[in-house]
């Protein structure tokens, strides 16, 4: 066969094979956007890598599978495909909102602001609006996000209501509290009964709490405490359970208000009334003065509190008329956010202790605080894990124990808004207090845990169910059983009024 023949045939076998590919490439091409657009997505990646296997720089098969492993929550594969289809052809329709979204479902926040940037460039619709003020709220660009969020609002109506709540998360950050309001009306109008509208509800709640010069709260409710502890006068544990009433009161009063800063006083009041043990009867007075001031540091949103306590506690018989202590405290705290989710707590409290008939009891505490603050799922889940050490200088009475003592504590809360109107609080503890001068070397070591359910039922009421559980290990070279040692469950039921 001469050299020239041999060619021909060479040329009509390339051909025919690349025609063959190439007919293979189109059928899983086609075959995988019939599945995504049926929304069959793993069917979808099957065929498009099998397209790919025959065309690797196509960049409609990079584009759409890369949206499918978005849709399987796959990001940082979908990535890979998205960026090649960009680098292939940035003319892509959708291509950068498609980025855009999978950088943001991956955490990437700052190239997602690019992206969607890019996206509201070329064609500014409702979506990338949305997605663009939704990423800028998360950044904590808020000005910002609250622009991009009321244009997305107006121009697409499928997407109102989330683009009115996150541009209200962002003026109530600011704090712009009455445009806020105005938004989350607008979510609770045009999506009644569902989540997002309960949050916005929330939200609501929460504005008038702090927009009000005057504020209070009314709670009447039954405890049972299966471990009545510690006759004041006495070191040995009472261990006798009992049923008694609990009132609560708390009315305040703010004279100036402003959204950035707040003076106000309050007065608190808890009353209890034991079935059987009346001695153990108790009212707790507390009035308190505070003042805050929000201001910006470094970029970074920061609060500053001071507050002034004095308690005022009677025991015994019913109504509790003896004077058991009385208690000054003055806490300065700052807080810091980081960004919309995490935010730090320094704070610093000295209480000073005085007990009517227990001098030795007589103290200045010295308290130390710093806790992380997460605000997750839109501040609907809130956590607050920290370290408290507390110090407790006691005035030297001869004749009488030392209660001078160190204490490091660790401890988490948490709290969770729910659907239909419920509310979760939880915290635990542990600590170890040291009362290092104590003749018998006490120690205890103390873990405790507590769960409040809240269910508003109605505007301004609500009832709450709670269980708390304290278990106090201790060790000492008192001779006998160990009077220290003692555990408590205390069930709790409470209806509140919050106005």
């Amino acid at each position: 066969m001469s050299y020239s023949r041999f060619y021909l045939v060479f040329l009509i076998l390339i051909s025919s094979f690349s025609y063959t590919a190439k007919a293979e490439f189109e059928l899983n091409l086609n075959k995988g956007l019939a599945a995504y657009l049926e929304k069959d997505y793993t069917a979808a990646v099957k065929f498009l890598e099998v397209a790919l296997s025959e065309n690797p720089d196509s960049p409609t098969a990079n584009h759409i599978l890369g949206v499918s492993l978005v849709r399987l929550n796959n990001y940082e594969e979908s990535i890979k495909y998205l960026e090649k289809a960009k680098s292939l052809d940035s003319n892509i329709k959708g291509i950068h909102l498609d980025l855009g979204t999978a950088y943001l479902d991956a955490g990437k926040l700052k190239p997602a602001l690019n992206e969607f940037e890019e996206a509201v460039r070329r064609e500014p619709s409702g979506i990338a609006l949305y997605n663009l003020g939704y990423t800028q709220y998360k950044l904590g660009n808020y000005e910002e996000a609250i622009d991009s969020l009321d244009k997305a609002a107006k121009l697409d109506s499928d997407i109102a209501a989330q683009a009115h709540y996150y541009s209200g998360l962002s003026r109530y950050r600011l704090p712009e509290y009455e445009a806020a309001k105005l938004d989350f009306q607008s979510v609770r109008d045009l999506k009644p009964g569902t989540d997002l509208a309960g949050s916005a509800q929330e939200y609501l709640d929460a504005i008038s709490r702090v927009t009000k010069k005057y504020y209070g709260a009314v709670s009447a409710g039954v405890q049972y405490d299966d471990n009545v502890v510690l006759e004041p006068d006495e070191v040995e544990i009472a261990d006798q359970g009992d049923v008694r009433g609990v009132f609560y009161l708390n009315l305040g009063y703010k004279p100036y208000l402003k959204p950035d800063a707040v003076i106000g006083g309050d007065y608190r009041a808890f009353f209890s009334f034991h079935n059987d043990l009346e001695n153990f009867n108790v009212q707790d007075h507390r009035f308190k003065l505070f003042g805050e001031k929000r201001t910006v540091v470094g970029e970074k949103p920061v609060s500053f509190n001071l507050e002034y306590f004095y308690d005022l506690v009677l025991v015994d018989g019913s109504p509790a008329d003896n004077l058991f202590s009385q208690t000054h405290s003055l806490r300065p705290r700052a807080f810091v956010r980081w960004s919309n989710i995490t935010s730090t707590e320094f704070s610093y409290q000295v209480r000073y202790d005085n007990f009517d008939d227990f001098p030795e009891r007589d103290a200045v505490n010295n308290n130390f605080t710093l806790a992380q603050i997460f605000r997750l799922r839109e501040g609907r889940l809130q956590l607050k894990p920290g370290f408290n050490f507390s110090i407790n200088s006691a005035d030297d009475v001869q004749g009488r124990r030392n209660f001078d003592y160190t204490a490091p504590e660790v401890f988490v809360e948490g709290l969770a808004f729910l659907p239909y109107g419920l509310t979760v609080f939880t915290d635990a503890h542990y600590f170890r207090e040291d009362y290092y001068n104590d003749p018998f070397d006490r120690v205890d070591n103390q873990v405790g845990v507590r769960v409040v359910v809240s269910k508003k039922l109605y505007s301004i009421f609500s009832l709450d169910l709670g269980y708390q559980h304290i278990s106090n290990i201790s060790d000492s070279d008192v001779p006998g059983p160990e009077p220290f040692d003692y555990s408590r469950n205390i069930f709790s039921a409470t209806f509140s009024a919050r106005f």
